[in-house]
């Protein structure tokens, strides 16, 4: 190559590299997919401003969709039919047609080629319902993933991505609320039933009333946990929607529904049947039962799972509130139970012990014994209202009760009564409060309980003494082997020593003695039994006890146990000899730790 052919080349590319900088756009001009414009900027249309969306498709296999906002963040189907909607798949379809990118904008005088003079999906957009849309028709399909699109208004056309013919086309399924119901819990104000028993109930503060067929307080926490439970429930599959949900109500078991409720939070009212149960052909999954139910509100039709029927199967009584009383168990101070033959005074000491009186003794209280007490009569719950009168309470054995527990509390003047009739048919006993003559039936656990009297609320610990407060111990037993006969010692204690003093006079082994003492003082009553139920101290054994041991102490006190027969069980009966009416059970594991033999307390032989 020549000098000159080489120039001529140099000169080419110079002008190439002109015509580039001079003609062609800096790299800042060049406007890449990222910098395009959206269509809500471009036309204005910030989805926050939407208040209604229809879709309309020329494939007629999809309804015309209307979707409309009712408050800020509600939205509801308003055509085909009228339905809650799922807001978030509402603003999703939003967002997924505003956001996308006009990539192009092309000048054409025919729209045919383009899929527009009868387009796909016509969407109109609504800021204002009360003006007309703003509306976007969407045509064919065009080279790399784009479509043809167009506003009404404009002569123009212009491109999108093709993903909108996907986004837009929806059924009301696909951007349903799959709640039952859709509500607040807490905004609910009335609730009403027809079915299966009919009756009202109203909140008033934050507490509800029945006000229907009766005026009483309601279980206000059984509501709640309905209302909770309801809304929280979802449907497994909408059936029908629309007109023709009248003509088929039969085919479903809502023409007679099993169920009907009905609620409101003051501004809209919601309301279901219950109707026949969904076979299990129906169902691809038969491990669970569904229901059918029609939504009053909304009309629709819906298989929803059978846990809806337990939820709102529901009675007056299921809505009452079964309490009996409302009072603060840390401030009762006395208690009192009087029975047809005797009395029971329970007194809570100074340092929160309870100490019993009967007719006779004084005995310290089951800690646990007298909690129950409390928290049963606290919690006691109808478990039926019996619509009887102050006439009819010799009728349930209330005009002279049985049994009559009292509660004085402190800084009150009035006391907590409840009485105890006669015991129900289904095994339930009869109970009137506060001389009210009102009449309800309740468990029998509490009456059973205080049926027993001094024998359940006595503390079951048996001994109340430290290691070193007996002076002296004697030990009385039938030997299990015969040549023996009868076993009896007695120990003394000389300062912090012992020593045997009958049959022998020696020193004792400490161990053994404290080891015996150890026991007594974590000795426990298995159960306490009233005299009455013995048919004669022969039955017992306690007329010539097996076991006699006698604790002496410095005060010239002393305490006598003594052990007799075994029961059916294997238990013990057993008594302090002090209080020789008041027989209880030892467990039959404890006696041989009782037996302790001379020769373990002796130390040399």
């Amino acid at each position: 190559m020549n000098f000159r052919s080489t120039l001529v080349i140099i000169v080419v590319l110079a002008g190439i590299a002109i015509a580039y900088f001079l003609i062609l756009p800096k790299p800042e001009q060049v406007k890449t997919e990222k910098d395009k414009p959206r269509i809500y900027q471009v036309y204005d249309l910030p989805r926050e401003k939407i208040n209604k969306l229809r879709l309309t498709y020329a494939d007629e296999v999809y309804q015309t969709l209307t979707v409309e906002r009712k408050h800020e963040n509600v939205w509801i189907i308003s055509t085909p039919f009228k339905a809650d909607t799922d807001i978030e798949k509402v603003n999703e379809m939003l967002d997924d047609f505003l956001n996308k990118r006009v990539r192009q904008t092309l000048e054409v005088s025919e729209y045919h080629q383009y899929g527009l003079e009868k387009p796909a999906i016509i969407v109109e957009l609504w800021k204002d319902v009360a003006s007309s849309p703003k509306t976007f028709l969407i045509g064919k399909k065009g080279i790399h993933f784009s479509v043809y699109t167009k506003e009404k208004s404009e002569e123009d056309i212009f491109i999108i991505e093709s993903s909108a013919l996907d986004d837009l086309t929806k059924s009301p399924t696909d951007i349903r609320d799959k709640s039952v119901i859709k509500f607040e819990p807490e905004t609910i104000t009335e609730i009403q039933y027809q079915k299966p028993e009919q009756f009202a109930c109203k909140k008033v503060g934050y507490d509800w009333i029945i006000t229907q067929p009766i005026s009483t307080n309601a279980d206000t926490e059984y509501i709640k946990s309905i209302l909770t439970r309801l809304h929280a429930m979802k449907v497994s599959a909408f059936e029908l929607d629309g007109k023709v949900v009248d003509s088929n109500l039969d085919k479903y078991g809502l023409k007679n529904p099993r169920i009907q409720f009905s609620m409101t939070d003051g501004s809209e009212t919601y309301g279901l049947d219950i109707g026949s149960t969904v076979t299990s052909s129906s169902l691809n999954n038969e491990e669970k039962g569904y229901v059918y139910v029609r939504s009053i509100h909304q009309g629709g039709i819906y298989t929803v799972t059978e846990n809806i029927v337990k939820l709102l199967n529901n009675t007056l009584f299921d809505f009452r509130d079964k309490r009996l009383l409302d009072f603060q168990r840390k401030d009762v101070i006395k208690f009192e139970i009087q029975y047809e033959t005797h009395n029971i005074i329970g007194i809570k000491l100074q340092d929160k012990r309870w100490e019993l009186q009967d007719n006779t003794y004084n005995f310290n209280a089951n800690p646990k014994a007298v909690s129950d007490l409390l928290f049963g009569a606290d919690s006691l719950e109808a478990a039926a209202h019996v619509n009887g009168q102050s006439k009819d309470l010799a009728q349930y054995g209330l005009e002279n009760p049985k049994i009559k527990v009292i509660f004085t509390l402190q800084g009150e003047e009035k006391p907590v009564r409840i009485h105890f009739g006669n015991i129900a048919n289904d095994g339930t006993v009869y109970v009137s409060v506060n001389n009210s003559n009102k009449i309800v039936s309740v468990n029998r656990d509490l009456y059973d309980k205080i049926s027993k009297g001094i024998a359940w609320l006595r503390d079951k610990n048996l001994f109340n003494f430290s290691i070193d407060d007996p002076s002296r111990l004697t030990i009385k037993y039938t030997s299990d082997t015969v040549n023996n006969g009868d076993v009896q010692f007695t120990c003394q204690r000389l300062g912090t020593n012992w020593r045997l003093t009958h049959p022998i006079k020696e020193d004792a082994k400490n161990a053994e003695i404290n080891s015996l003492l150890y026991e007594l003082i974590d000795l426990k009553v298995e159960e306490y039994i009233t005299y009455n139920k013995i048919n004669h101290e022969t039955t017992t054994g306690l007329n010539s006890p097996h076991i006699q041991i006698t604790i002496e102490f410095n005060k010239q006190l002393e305490q006598v146990l003594q052990i007799g027969k075994q029961d059916q069980s294997g238990k013990y009966y057993a008594r302090l000899l002090e209080q020789p009416d008041h027989i209880f059970l030892l467990n039959n594991k404890l006696i041989p730790k009782l037996k302790t033999k001379l020769e373990w307390v002796r130390i040399s032989e």
